[in-house]
């Protein structure tokens, strides 16, 4: 069975393939500036303003893909951080979507789930 990073990399290789050695070093700076809004994303969780979920999914969903196709020219430095970032995008993603089923769920649905039928 495949994992999500490996579906990941296989769609990522066969979509747009390695970086070319000039498209790679301007990935690397994007890496960087997204290292720092997740430090950033952090710093602001350590001081009591937690990011939301869509900012961390936000953050997943851009620096994931950029890692992985980073991978596919260099798997030895990037390979382990790719896999983490999907493992974290994956993560966030469902987060995301159970917060919005918890969201839309209404007062009868959570009714429902606590056992407290109308009159059935």
């Amino acid at each position: 069975m495949s994992t999500d990073y490996e579906l990941t990399r296989d769609h990522v290789r066969a979509t747009r393939g390695p970086f070319s050695d000039e498209e790679q070093r301007a990935a690397e700076l994007e890496l960087a500036a997204l290292h720092a809004d997740g430090h950033l994303l952090n710093l602001r969780a350590s001081q009591g303003d937690p990011p939301t979920l869509e900012e961390w999914g936000a953050h997943y969903r851009r620096k994931a893909p950029l890692l992985v196709r980073l991978s596919l020219s260099n798997p030895v430095r990037y390979e382990e951080m790719a896999r983490v970032a999907v493992q974290r995008w994956q993560e966030a993603e469902q987060l995301e979507v159970t917060a919005i089923a918890a969201v839309g769920t209404g007062d009868k649905a959570e009714r429902w789930l606590a056992g407290e039928s109308d009159g059935a």
